[in-house]
């Protein structure tokens, strides 16, 4: 089925939910959701090849295409998500929503003209291809004018009782309510740490509830730089209920290393990633006319810069391969051996741009 005609519907269905109360339509809502989610998707977060769901057991035909992961069906996914979160808040929610905002919409626009993406392929030696601001308006134009305004929309959330930190986003929350301001202050994702800290008018009873993800396999918690919190079960949120007054301090600190991400449907064919992050082998510009990256006929995807290129192979168990990943000299930069034993630089796939690269890796067997 076409992907992005379907992903608006189910948001339909779940506002019908809303208005209504039936409760098929929030049943399909959720249904839909961990399908795509958590059985579809790439490890980027982004879905479908040519515009299309396809069957989960033919990934392997399908995960290399040119013309995977459409902009629009990541947008409208988030759009889903933030719905289903508003009810139900699970930290499963936030741990995609996080994925998929760093992969797939800050991984989506030209840092240098703004302009956008349409598909994000996973085609090794490929490049991501943006519109122009003239002579080209797809699906995804429209979307990606949208989509950066939108990094603060789900970084709190709050009911009668508590404040929800989902992301760790540099930024500020007034709880009018309350009469309470927390403020956060991150380098995230270079550091796995956040602090944020309250501005309160009078002491004030709240509950915070941090977010542990998934990827992180600890997470502990300080408050005015005391431990107050130890957890190793991720994939939840940590509650602090107490009193607080002006200036506390709560810091965050996560354990973020490097990963594999792999389809059952086709275990040799991998991502590697550090926290949430899809690491990305970066190839460079040979080959590559300026501007080539800048096109106006969406239906070539594919065609442009089709000049054929063979990636360094990866060879051995994608564990292993993951563990012998180095830091480089900046933040959030790798490099891992291929199997003739030459470097290859990793950088995480939102900071790629003008360049050939690789996500996905058909990995050979062998020592890694």
């Amino acid at each position: 089925m076409h992907a992005n005609t379907q992903v608006p519907k189910i948001i339909g269905f779940q506002r019908v939910w809303e208005v209504t109360g039936k409760p098929e339509y929030r049943e399909a809502s959720e249904f839909f959701w961990k399908t795509v989610a958590l059985t579809r998707s790439f490890a980027t977060g982004g879905h479908g090849d040519n515009e299309h769901f396809f069957p989960v057991a033919d990934f392997a035909e399908h995960v290399l295409s040119a013309k995977g992961s459409e902009t629009c069906c990541q947008h409208n996914m988030l759009k889903l998500t933030r719905a289903l979160f508003l009810h139900d808040p699970q930290a499963g929610y936030a741990d995609y929503y996080e994925r998929t905002l760093y992969n797939g919409i800050l991984a989506s626009q030209d840092p240098d003209s703004g302009m956008a993406t349409y598909f994000q392929g996973a085609r090794p030696g490929y490049m991501k291809l943006y519109h122009t601001p003239e002579n080209s308006f797809w699906c995804c134009t429209g979307t990606g004018m949208e989509n950066h305004v939108k990094y603060r929309d789900s970084i709190y959330f709050h009911d009668d009782r508590a404040l929800y930190v989902n992301l760790f986003v540099p930024s500020a929350v007034r709880w009018k309510d309350k009469d309470a301001v927390l403020t956060q202050v991150t380098a995230f994702p270079d550091a796995a740490t956040t602090t944020l800290r309250w501005t309160l008018k009078r002491p004030a009873e709240l509950t915070l509830k941090l977010r542990h993800p998934g990827w992180s396999r600890t997470a502990v918690v300080l408050v005015n730089g005391v431990e107050a919190v130890r957890s190793t079960s991720p994939g939840r949120y940590l509650e602090l209920a107490r009193g607080w007054r002006d200036g506390d301090t709560v810091e965050l600190r996560l354990d973020i290393r490097a990963g594999v991400e792999r389809s059952p449907a086709a275990p040799d064919i991998v991502a590697f990633t550090y926290g949430p992050l899809v690491m990305a082998g970066s190839f460079g510009r040979e080959g590559l006319a300026p501007g080539s990256d800048i096109i106006v006929n969406e239906r070539k995807y594919g065609e442009y810069n089709a000049a054929p290129f063979v990636p360094p192979t990866l060879a051995g168990d994608p564990d292993t391969i993951a563990e012998k990943m180095r830091a480089g000299d900046r933040p959030l930069e790798f490099t891992i051996l291929a199997a003739d034993r030459q470097p290859v630089r990793m950088v995480p796939y939102f900071r790629v741009a003008h360049e050939r690269y690789a996500t996905y890796w058909p990995i050979a067997p062998g020592l890694a």
